[in-house]
């Protein structure tokens, strides 16, 4: 699915979602090394930090070319009033005809307060304003109960299991669906 646009900044009460910018890789860049042991055992992407600056501006870079291209929606999560990074939320365009994944991450800081679940909500709003998405799809390690309460919140459902292998071992995830319906 190439063809679909989102708008490059969604608000919630307390939070601003924008599209990333190159301004923001320091932003960025700070917030992972921050959070390394708090993400690394739960995000693909973790194995190949810490990226230098430059190599953090290159990954930007490429989100921002994806957005543009209406293949890959990711936004940063700052806070409101006082623009701190909390977190990322995206639209991937890798779950299949007519649906989204959505991903999400937190700083380690900003944990446990909410943000993940009124972040993603924008998320699913406006993902179900597009005719053409029919479900949303969340992959999460069973092992990460903060990561699944989350679509359990929304009132998505586990579909099935995945296993893949990471490191030479198994990985279990839930698969969740979201259906227009439900959103």
């Amino acid at each position: 699915m190439s063809d679909l646009a989102f708008p490059s900044t969604l608000r919630t009460p307390r939070l601003r979602l924008s599209a990333w910018r190159l301004e923001d890789v320091e932003a960025l860049r700070a917030a992972l090394d921050a959070s390394d042991a708090h993400l690394r055992p739960w995000i693909p992407f973790m194995r190949a930090e810490p990226r230098s600056i430059e190599q953090t501006r290159s990954r930007v870079a490429g989100f921002i070319a994806f957005f543009v291209a209406g293949q890959h929606f990711r936004y940063a999560v700052w806070r409101q009033p006082d623009g701190a990074l909390v977190g990322e939320v995206m639209l991937l365009g890798r779950a299949g005809p007519h649906a989204l994944e959505v991903g999400y991450w937190l700083h380690s800081a900003h944990t446990g307060q909410g943000y993940a679940i009124e972040a993603v909500r924008a998320l699913v709003d406006a993902a179900f304003t597009h005719p053409d998405i029919e479900a949303l799809r969340f992959r999460c390690d069973v092992r990460n109960t903060p990561s699944n309460a989350l679509p359990r919140k929304l009132g998505a459902r586990v579909i099935t299991t995945e296993t893949l292998e990471e490191d030479g071992a198994p990985v279990v995830l839930n698969v969740w669906s979201l259906d227009r319906s439900e959103g």
